[in-house]
């Protein structure tokens, strides 16, 4: 278990590196880090997720993958909350596609892919916004059992090609008591680490949101205690 304090609803980037902030989110990565299976071929994989939802809670997804890219690991971000997006408007970035537009196209190519990453202000660190195509609830989990699957190979291809170093992947997505999304990406990422509100989750969401991840299959690594 990890414990972050602090408002981690501020990106990591607008703290001094010494600060105590700062320190928590670089020893997090580190402790992911030291998980990873080395031996595994292409870029690790992990997810982060809440069990409802509170103001905020990207922001922890946010600040590993910038602690993990200030670590010099070549790191994507995905938005992949796609009815409450909240990383395009955190890191500034203009886009016209993203994960909804990727999950749309029936034949994934190599250039949409790139067109569809943001460079971010911070270096090593891509985003994969939520997208602009517009997906009926009753749609999403059907693409995403059939399409994310061809999306995540794209971009494990993709940071294959562009980097030698150990490179990640990282999901935040929809609180996993409000969606079955969150336990569908679960099922296909390295590692899922469930993130806890101090004084928000209680108990029994946390249970749940538990029980619904490992009824999901999902390599449940560790819990995140968010003290707000």
């Amino acid at each position: 278990m990890a414990i972050l304090s602090q408002e981690q609803v501020s990106l990591l980037t607008d703290y001094d590196a010494d600060s105590t902030y700062s320190t928590a989110y670089h020893t997090l990565y580190a402790n992911i880090r030291f998980s990873w299976n080395d031996e595994q071929l292409g870029p690790h994989t992990i997810l982060f997720a809440t069990p409802a939802a509170y103001p905020g809670y990207a922001g922890a997804a946010a600040n590993v993958a910038i602690a993990a890219a200030q670590s010099n690991t070549p790191t994507i971000l995905i938005d992949a909350s796609l009815h409450t997006p909240g990383l395009q408007q955190r890191f500034g970035v203009v886009t016209s596609g993203g994960l909804s537009n990727l999950l749309a196209e029936e034949k994934l190519n190599a250039q949409t892919l790139a067109l569809c990453l943001s460079e971010t202000f911070v270096p090593n660190l891509r985003l994969l916004c939520a997208g602009t195509a517009t997906v009926p609830s009753q749609e999403i989990s059907r693409l995403l059992a059939t399409r994310l699957p061809v999306v995540l190979a794209g971009l494990r291809q993709y940071l294959a090609e562009s980097s030698s170093e150990q490179s990640l992947i990282i999901f935040n997505s929809a609180p996993v008591l409000a969606s079955i999304n969150t336990a569908q990406i679960s099922s296909i990422v390295d590692q899922t680490f469930l993130l806890i509100s101090s004084g928000r989750t209680s108990r029994t969401q946390a249970k749940r949101a538990q029980e619904q991840l490992e009824r999901a299959h999902a390599k449940l690594t560790g819990i995140v205690m968010l003290d707000v």
